[in-house]
């Protein structure tokens, strides 16, 4: 088996939630509880760290019983994971603008990131501690790449599929390394202390991935 399937096969357990298995009660399933249980995690890793917080933990802080996770999310790497997209997609752009030109594209890109504040930043700092915990966990590792790494590089990917089909782009261009730097240098900045903020993604777009797609590789 290719290390591919594994990764695909490793995320797509984190989403399976354990709903309608035997011994469960859908009627003692409340999806009210979701949010609760999400924002509890992120609370928890942001206090103890990945690998200090506990299952038991997730659910003191959410006021549940730790079954109630349990039917929603099969481990504590399913249930960071989901806590980080949740977390995520309130923070920018998780739709590709389709503005007619690329140049407007960028624009709306750059406008549709928030400003973050501190407590924001403080978050990210935790999902970039969450980062380095995957790299002895992969099923931990697949589902941050499915839930939370994959919406920047469909953004950007797309907006570039777009200025190829309008002819801003020429065709034939390999663009598919693009995306993951475009991600890469977004995790440095936060690494390092610095926010991903409007300016940094229209210099990351402008003055570095744009002359990438333009440049004739041969020339």
């Amino acid at each position: 088996m290719s290390d591919s399937v594994r990764r695909d096969r490793a995320a797509r357990s984190t989403r399976r939630t354990t709903r309608g298995q035997p011994g469960s009660n859908p009627g003692r399933f409340d999806p009210s509880l979701d949010a609760a249980i999400l924002d509890a995690a992120l609370e928890g890793l942001g206090e103890l760290g990945y690998d200090r917080m506990s299952m038991d933990d997730i659910a003191s802080r959410a006021r549940v019983g730790k079954a109630a996770i349990y039917r929603r999310w099969s481990s504590k790497a399913a249930v960071v994971a989901e806590a980080i997209a949740h977390w995520r997609g309130g923070l920018g752009p998780v739709e590709p603008p389709n503005t007619g030109s690329l140049r407007s594209d960028i624009d709306a890109v750059a406008a549709m990131v928030p400003d973050y504040d501190e407590a924001a930043l403080s978050t990210i700092k935790v999902i970039v501690g969450a980062a380095t915990a995957a790299m002895n966990s992969p099923v931990l590792a697949a589902a941050l790449d499915d839930l939370a790494l994959s919406t920047p590089r469909k953004i950007i990917k797309a907006i570039l599929d777009q200025a190829v089909a309008r002819g801003e782009i020429a065709p034939g261009r390999d663009l598919t390394l693009i995306p993951d730097a475009f991600v890469g240098l977004s995790v440095l900045r936060v690494m390092t202390g610095r926010p991903v903020d409007r300016v940094f993604v229209r210099r990351a777009v402008e003055g570095l991935l744009l002359p990438l797609a333009a440049t004739d590789p041969g020339e």
